[in-house]
């Protein structure tokens, strides 16, 4: 990134206001994240959070169900998780949704174990290794996350902990890999967020 000079900050303070505009609105639109924060924060005013949360929730339902058509092996389908993830991130990125953010990746994982878990279950530890990390690497975000949100905010998560809870322990090797991540799987079976549970840096 260019750094401009304190004589060019000032000549660009004098340029007129329409020059100005030109200008902004050509390098807007050369960020297409920035293009979609502005549409939230200016067109609809940061009111639309909840309703865009839906659209990726209903999203990421019809995507893995669509997926069962299609369905190869643990690696195919950690793409299409990673692929999820990144609407979930950008959702997050434009509407600072920590809620949603949480919701939607339960969602997601819960929905890929009810889905595929049997037949993740029954691949070799060698060709499932990176999707059963990936799936406790991203339980024990959200529960990072939920640890610094309000009581009430996490007791309304306990429905989805204890599902993906219950789904883990069905994975003998995810159950076997969660220790070494740092995760109890009792955290999401009791729907809990014990006190000895630490964030880390």
């Amino acid at each position: 990134m260019a750094k401009l000079t304190d004589k060019l900050k000032a000549a660009i303070s004098k340029m007129s206001a329409s020059e100005k505009d030109k200008i902004l609105f050509r390098l807007v639109a050369k960020d297409e994240a920035l293009v979609r924060k502005l549409e939230y924060q200016l067109l609809e005013k940061g009111k639309t959070s909840t309703k865009r949360r839906q659209e990726i929730h209903a999203a990421i339902v019809t995507a893995l169900n669509e997926y069962k058509k299609y369905y190869y092996s643990p690696g195919y389908l950690l793409l299409q998780l990673r692929s999820i993830s990144g609407a979930i991130n950008e959702h997050v990125k434009v509407t600072k949704d920590k809620e949603g953010e949480v919701e939607l990746n339960f969602l997601m994982l819960n929905e890929s174990l009810k889905l595929f878990g049997e037949k993740v279950k029954q691949v070799p530890y060698a060709k499932s290794r990176t999707f059963n990390n990936y799936v406790v690497q991203r339980a024990l975000k959200m529960l990072k996350i939920l640890y610094k949100m309000d009581k009430d905010t996490q007791f309304r998560f306990r429905g989805p902990m204890r599902q993906l809870g219950k789904h883990i322990s069905q994975q003998p090797l995810m159950v076997k890999l969660a220790p070494a991540h740092g995760l109890d799987v009792e955290w999401l079976i009791d729907g809990e967020l014990p006190e000895r549970f630490k964030i880390k840096k």
